[in-house]
């Protein structure tokens, strides 16, 4: 799997993409509600407070050809639980949300942290319903994930931004 990605930013500013250079070469999202942004890139991070990522899978239509829409969701799991983690999203949560056509695409992200993991879900929306649509709903009832849900750090931890492209 190859995907140019290698910086994430999240900010609560207002600023946006006035705060990059002129020519910069990156994915630009507005928080759909309130102040901040979301920037994805390859290459060299632009700007202070960028995040290195790595792209661990990726599935559907994403970036230039993904919905307007972005669903972030930062994910963070103890290491030991990183296996199991990565195997649920990948091999049953994910194909699931797909199922809903209004979700379209996903890229799933690690960025290095000290302690445990740290994941970021780029979830590409075609439309709002997609976050209530049934597809959601059964990825999120299945026995795997009640057997994580189990654990005090999986799901209620997890941060969850709705982000839309500023140019649509």
């Amino acid at each position: 799997m190859t995907d140019p990605l290698t910086w994430l930013l999240q900010d609560d500013s207002a600023d946006g993409p006035a705060a990059f250079a002129a020519g910069t070469e990156a994915e630009f999202y507005m928080a759909d509600k309130g102040r901040g942004f979301l920037a994805l890139g390859s290459g060299r991070a632009p700007v202070a407070g960028a995040r290195r990522i790595e792209v661990l899978f990726a599935a559907g239509s994403y970036g230039a050809g993904g919905g307007d829409l972005l669903f972030a969701v930062g994910l963070w799991t103890p290491a030991d639980f990183r296996g199991e983690f990565l195997a649920w999203y990948q091999v049953e949560h994910l194909p699931l949300l797909l199922e809903c056509p209004a979700w379209e695409g996903c890229r799933f992200v690690e960025q290095p942290v000290a302690l445990g993991c740290q994941f970021h879900a780029l979830h590409q929306l075609g439309s709002r319903e997609a976050l209530e649509s049934e597809a959601r709903r059964r990825s999120r009832a299945t026995p795997w994930f009640r057997r994580l849900q189990a654990q005090a750090w999986f799901d209620g931890a997890f941060t969850r931004t709705l982000y839309c492209r500023p140019d649509r």
